[in-house]
């Protein structure tokens, strides 16, 4: 059994190699997803082993059915913060491709969202994008 602070831990690195999945959904991950995995990675205490798994996935991406495959069980609300998670990760570029959201949508049905929870997600990040491009009508960029 793990304690809440492992099972953290165990989740973001799950979510970081899943992220990583999504990076590479276009066919390549782009510099700003690499820098923000590196960030991250370089903010938490991830050990030497955890953080060559995490370089080696930048350069081999792994399918997610083996890396959800040894996940810790994640509440429904966990399950959710990834999924939010890995938009996050397909969005730094500043756009969503139709082949990210697809691998989203994937991984989601792996950890076991539900399709109607997934609409939800899915549609409020759709509302965040227009709210972020009617800022940028607003300030005229």
């Amino acid at each position: 059994m793990y304690t809440k602070t492992e099972k953290d831990k165990h989740i973001l690195f799950a979510s970081l190699r899943l992220m990583i999945c999504v990076g590479h959904a276009d066919g390549y991950i782009g510099s700003r997803e690499v820098d923000r995995i590196h960030d991250i990675v370089n903010s938490e205490h991830f050990t030497l082993k955890e953080r060559q798994i995490l370089m080696d996935d930048i350069d081999y991406p792994k399918r997610p059915e083996v890396i959800v495959e040894d996940m810790v069980d994640l509440s429904q609300s966990e399950k959710l913060v990834m999924m939010r998670k890995l938009y996050h990760m397909a969005l730094i570029d500043r756009k969503l491709s139709p082949l990210e959201t697809k691998e989203i949508a994937r991984i989601a049905c792996l950890i076991g969202i539900s399709q109607e929870k997934q609409a939800q997600v899915e549609e409020w990040i759709r509302e965040g994008i227009a709210w972020r491009d009617r800022w940028k009508e607003i300030v005229g960029d």
